[in-house]
């Protein structure tokens, strides 16, 4: 990997105050976020406090993102620089979206952050901040989960995140969306990413480990040649399960408020809240890449981190996406199989393995077998897994 230098961030974030300091969004300093690996995204504290829309104090920090040619973390790693329009376009139409989800346990309102200012000539967004949040992967893996996800809380948030999902993706596959479809459909570089670091990779990473696939290759590669199909389909080519994506939905793209969750049916009850960020990959595809990759990431916190909560949220997010087709549910675990191999090359491939060579094996040999048993529609083998849940009913997803 090939990260900027200390000097060039310096530069970075001097060209960018600069920039901002003739308009609206004039920032005192800004600092630089962790977590990011596509773009250079930055917190701002506002010179000038700006009005709320949804809150009688004031605006005082706002996000901003720097998209580049290449990926914040290695220059040397293309990437299409258009991903940032495709981005502003996607949040302008989710502003018509804030979605109240009404669960047995309570009531959530999820929303997508607000676009607050772009300049396209240098691809900087400018957007709303979400101060005093903390990302879902972070809570999970926290000695404060218990504190903000108490009792059932970790069920009843994959409950939530799995409704709003499901009408996520039905609201924009809609026709009244036609125009988002204009807008946001050409993101044929986001496509070809995914295809990249999912289907075109998690072979190879299983050669790493020649006892993983001897005797699967030929199996694995019918998998990976119907798949990659999926990716080169006309986005106008659409079917029950295909449409409108977040592209990249993984816990650590929700970010959720640091005070404790809420377990009440009573509207008139503080409502909990959820937050989705990070729309750049917004693309059109089969709706299996958002709910198996998430299940997916899920599940690596109890494999690699001994999370247990982590089960129940991916429990809560099965049930509110619900019910699930068979025919979906089996491409949604061959997603899932194929998103957990891949965690291998999410890593810092430079750097040793985090974790014991037994426990690595362990899930890459999971993820194969859940890709091996779905394409052979293995129900009763999947149903024993953690996917089971979604096997649990009969129904068109």
């Amino acid at each position: 990997m090939a990260p900027l230098t200390e000097a060039e961030e310096q530069v970075l974030a001097q060209g960018l105050l600069d920039q901002l300091s003739r308009t609206a969004y004039a920032c005192s300093a800004v600092t630089k976020l962790s977590g990011g690996t596509a773009n250079f995204v930055y917190r701002g504290d506002l010179l000038q406090p700006l009005p709320s829309d949804t809150s009688p104090a004031p605006v005082n920090t706002v996000i901003i993102k720097i998209s580049t040619a290449f990926s914040a973390i290695n220059r040397d790693f293309p990437l299409g620089i258009t991903r940032c329009i495709f981005e502003e376009s996607m949040l302008r139409a989710l502003a018509g979206f804030p979605h109240t989800i009404t669960t047995p346990t309570g009531h959530t309102q999820v929303k997508a952050p607000q676009t607050h200012f772009f300049d396209k000539e240098t691809h900087t967004q400018v957007l709303e901040d979400f101060p005093d949040t903390t990302d879902l992967t972070t809570i999970l893996q926290s000695s404060d989960l218990d504190r903000i996800l108490p009792g059932s809380s970790p069920e009843s948030v994959g409950r939530a995140l799995g409704s709003w999902l499901r009408l996520f993706h039905s609201w924009a596959s809609a026709p009244a969306q036609s125009t988002l479809l204009a807008q946001v459909g050409p993101n044929q570089a986001m496509r070809q990413l995914k295809c990249l670091v999912t289907y075109d990779s998690f072979i190879e990473i299983l050669e790493r480990h020649p006892e993983t696939i001897e005797g699967y290759k030929d199996t694995l590669e019918d998998v990976r040649a119907a798949m990659k199909q999926e990716f080169e389909r006309p986005i106008f080519e659409g079917d029950e399960a295909r449409g409108f994506i977040h592209g990249d939905f993984w816990a650590g793209n929700v970010l959720l408020p640091n005070g404790p969750w809420h377990e009440s049916k009573e509207l008139s009850q503080k409502l909990n809240k959820l937050f989705i960020i990070d729309w750049e990959n917004a693309q059109f595809g089969h709706r299996a890449v958002d709910v198996g990759g998430m299940l997916a990431d899920l599940y690596e916190r109890n494999h690699f981190k001994d999370v247990a909560a982590s089960i129940f949220v991916m429990n809560g997010f099965m049930d509110g996406y619900g019910p699930f087709s068979d025919e979906f549910a089996y491409r949604v675990a061959i997603h899932a199989g194929v998103h957990l191999i891949c965690w291998y090359y999410r890593r810092d491939r430079n750097s040793p393995l985090p974790y014991p060579l037994p426990k690595v094996l362990a899930a890459l040999t999971l993820g194969r077998d859940l890709i091996l048993k779905a394409w052979a529609k293995d129900k009763k083998w999947l149903q024993t897994t953690v996917l089971g849940p979604l096997f649990a009913g009969n129904s068109s997803a």
